[in-house]
């Protein structure tokens, strides 16, 4: 038999940052010992989708700027 923690959270989407920063505290108390492992693969994700959403941003000013 495999046993499955699930825990259900309620977000007040009018608080984007501040909803998903208390969630990753929550889940942080489950795993006593691994925050920073966690932490360090959220940063990673975060850093991805940041990454991504700012190069078409930049790409224009880089047109620009070689042409």
């Amino acid at each position: 038999m495999v046993i499955i923690k699930k825990l259900e959270l309620a977000l007040d989407l009018t608080r984007p940052a501040e909803e998903l920063v208390e969630a990753i505290i929550t889940v942080l108390e489950f795993y006593p010992g691994r925050q920073l492992e966690i932490l360090q693969q959220v940063d990673h994700r975060v850093g991805e989708m940041l990454a991504a959403l700012q190069k078409p941003q930049q790409e224009p000013e880089e047109k620009v700027a070689g042409g």
